[in-house]
């Protein structure tokens, strides 16, 4: 009898030991490590803007300023569209040292390559054009992949703001652009809109 129970106390202590293939957990998932894939909003971001899209390419060519100084600062303002994506163009220039900035366009192309800040803003007016009060985006991409993005939320205003900075690694000739969009694909208006840039450190073998 006494020899059952040991048995028994042994058989227990078996199945409830660590280790065992049927009374383990789940193990964890191994952490994700390494670059993540990004993902392409806008594969055809060299043509889609006529008005800049050759003098990019020269732009691309071009050799960095000596000063070290690149720097723009456009705006816009009456911007209606609908659907995807649409390619924001800013007729009128503020700031442009350096080059990189094709004049009423909508494309920056870096002239080095080196560390870039961004910053974009913008007005959603749904007063006029019979555009949405609903979510409505200005994307930043480079290269055609996002990069974050600005953001006026649903609300009971006719008009909000959203603003989005970020800073970027990019090679010489890289394109940076700026896309509006809106929840559903609705029409949109964009009562105002303003993109900034500039160079904060060369890299150095960006020449």
């Amino acid at each position: 009898m006494k020899t059952s129970r040991v048995l028994l106390l042994s058989g227990l202590v078996s199945l409830l030991t660590p280790g065992l293939a049927w009374a383990e957990e789940p193990a964890a998932a191994a952490p994700q490590t390494g670059p993540q894939k990004a993902r392409v909003l806008f594969a055809d971001y060299k043509t889609v803007d006529p008005t800049t899209a050759r003098e990019a390419e020269l732009l691309a060519g071009a050799r960095c300023p000596e000063s070290g100084i690149v720097a723009f600062s456009v705006s816009g303002a009456g911007h209606v569209s609908e659907g995807g994506l649409a390619l924001l163009s800013y007729p009128t220039t503020h700031t442009l040292e350096g080059g990189g900035w094709g004049a009423g366009g909508g494309t920056f192309v870096a002239p080095c390559t080196g560390l870039y800040f961004f910053n974009v803003s913008f007005v959603k007016d749904a007063y006029h054009y019979g555009a949405t009060a609903n979510d409505v985006f200005v994307h930043v991409l480079k290269n055609g992949t996002g990069k974050g993005r600005a953001m006026s939320g649903q609300g009971h205003v006719d008009r909000d703001t959203g603003a989005y900075s970020v800073t970027l690694f990019l090679e010489k000739g890289d394109y940076v652009q700026t896309f509006a969009a809106s929840d559903g694909n609705l029409k949109r208006h964009l009562l105002e809109y303003n993109f900034t840039g500039h160079l904060v450190k060369q890299a150095a073998h960006g020449l």
